[in-house]
């Protein structure tokens, strides 16, 4: 399903990569050695909330520890209860036994946007886009942490969601409590885990011990009750938004496993409410996860997918929810059906398209024109019903029919005669309504080419035929008569017809690549790619 922008997505997208005072954090990349299954890969982060997907021990949260080490912060900066320093080092993550293999001859490198850079002659900027540099070589230590860009950061691990009545500290401490002075943020702390939840507090506060606390809130006609009663997804709600309201503007909030704890509408309305304060407040947010729900809340510019690849690790950026969600569970899924009249254009289309493409869509041959239009009108129902719930559609009729495209339309309307909105039916469907390339019907496009080098090329390659071989087929499948053409060509070469169609497909197609370009562009469009 294409995502719609909303006018939020739209204000986070203008400033996230121009506002040079917040230390945006724009890109990672792992330039030289290898720290965990990352090497030599690049990293870039395009929206303020970034939702890294990936199967397990695909290095997502090592993304997130080597956003942490980007930044250093001052000493009294903002730091999490029971840590020492208010910044993080890459001994906070990176931890070995004496029987692993020690880490050297690393180089991360970090793009941030930062307005204060030291002006030299290799950067005669003081603000905008700039490098800078950590490397540790073999034995040695990591360099200068001191010297990074100043940024509060917080690590949230999935130790966060542990509640209060199984963490032994909490329970040793539990008649020691004190109410604490309020930080006049509790208000807004309550309403907001209040919104995601969809419930009613009346009222949130903290009890203080030492560096622990314990939330007490109460809601609506029920009795007050504290961290130790409540589920691991409110407790976790309470401690995040607090401490957003702890951090100053401009903070990098890094959450390993956004969704544990939460249903899927409560992740949806999470994602709403940090996209509300990352708008209002410019934090940038990167994040893991396994939730197609954070995905599907998320612009493209904000989806990463980790996979690795034998020994490699490849990053997809912008990946669609549903694709996420094939490869996690490794059954692809299906994201977009291409409806076709026949099996002619249905081979045409899966030849064309790109193995990534084909992985993602299933084309389905209909029957004549007027069937595809109006299994096209059902599918448009179904849609406006199920909403995102349904699985999006276009269409690729042949291209003699482009010549009656309103005929088309009109047939897909008269399917919807009890709907009144007549008007967004028809904007709905001719932005789903295409051609194969011609005004022939495919098969006769294919086999009547403006230049024939390909085809001598590849079948005399594959066949090891003449170009006057080559010439007589072509010729010959061109008189065959409508829909007959593979068939001929297959009958004179005494091959199976779809062996014989897809040479012909291939090569018509290399004669013109734009065609073929436009195709797969019209498809990535669908799918919620860019396209080239």
């Amino acid at each position: 399903m294409v995502y719609s922008y909303s006018d939020l997505d739209q204000k986070n997208l203008k400033w996230f990569p121009n506002d040079n005072s917040r230390a945006t954090l724009l890109t990672i990349k792992v330039s030289r050695g290898q720290i965990r299954g990352l090497k030599g890969v690049t990293i870039d982060f395009r929206y303020p909330i970034t939702a890294i997907a990936g199967r397990n021990g695909s290095c997502k949260t090592t993304v997130l520890a080597l956003s942490a080490c980007a930044f250093h912060n001052k000493p009294n900066g903002f730091k999490l209860p029971g840590r020492k320093h208010p910044y993080y080092t890459f001994s906070d993550f990176f931890i070995q036994t004496k029987e692993e293999t020690a880490l050297g001859n690393i180089s991360i490198n970090h793009q941030i946007l930062h307005n204060s850079w030291k002006v030299t002659k290799h950067n005669p900027n003081k603000a905008g886009p700039n490098w800078q540099q950590r490397f540790k070589k073999s034995g040695g230590r990591w360099n200068n942490y001191d010297s990074r860009v100043v940024r509060t950061v917080v690590f949230l691990g999935v130790e966060r969601i542990v509640p209060h009545a199984e963490r032994s500290v909490s329970k040793s401490y539990r008649g020691k409590f004190k109410l604490a002075t309020d930080q006049g943020w509790e208000l807004s702390v309550r309403e907001t885990v209040g919104k995601i939840l969809g419930t009613d507090y009346t009222s949130f506060s903290y009890r203080r011990h030492a560096r622990y606390r314990l939330p007490i809130v109460a809601k609506k006609d029920q009795n007050v009750y504290s961290g130790f009663n409540m589920g691991a997804g409110e407790h976790y709600l309470f401690e995040l938004f607090s401490i957003i309201n702890e951090c100053p503007d401009g903070s990098l909030i890094l959450i390993d496993e956004i969704e544990l704890g939460l249903h899927e509408k409560a992740q949806e309305n999470l994602i709403v409410e940090l996209k509300k304060i990352c708008e209002k407040r410019k934090f940038q947010i990167i994040c893991t996860t396994h939730s197609s729900p954070i995905l599907e809340c998320l612009p493209p510019e904000g989806r990463i997918f980790i996979e690795r690849s034998g020994s490699e690790t490849i990053i997809i950026p912008g990946i669609s929810p549903a694709y996420a969600t094939g490869k996690l569970s490794g059954r692809p899924k299906v994201e977009l059906d291409i409806l076709v009249e026949d099996d002619a254009a249905k081979l045409i289309v899966e030849t064309v398209l790109d193995n990534d493409l084909r992985s993602r869509t299933q084309v389905l041959p209909i029957g004549s024109a007027a069937a595809v239009m109006r299994h096209l009108g059902a599918r448009y129902k179904e849609i406006i019903h199920k909403k995102d719930k349904a699985i999006e559609v276009c269409v690729l009729l042949d291209g003699d029919k482009s010549s009656k495209k309103i005929e088309q339309i009109n047939q897909f309307l008269k399917v919807l005669e009890t709907l009144t909105d007549q008007q967004e039916a028809k904007d709905w469907v001719e932005k789903r309504l295409t051609f194969l390339p011609g005004n022939d019907w495919p098969e006769l496009w294919i086999v009547k080419p403006n230049s024939k080098e390909s085809f001598y090329e590849r079948f005399e390659r594959e066949l090891k035929m003449s170009k006057a071989e080559v010439d007589e087929m072509l010729d010959s499948a061109f008189r065959a008569g409508k829909h007959n053409e593979f068939y001929e060509a297959a009958k004179i070469l005494t091959l199976d017809k779809t062996v014989v169609a897809s040479y012909l497909i291939k090569s018509a197609f290399e004669s013109d690549p734009k065609e073929s370009q436009k195709i797969n562009n019209l498809i990535r469009g669908f799918l919620g790619e860019k396209t080239t």
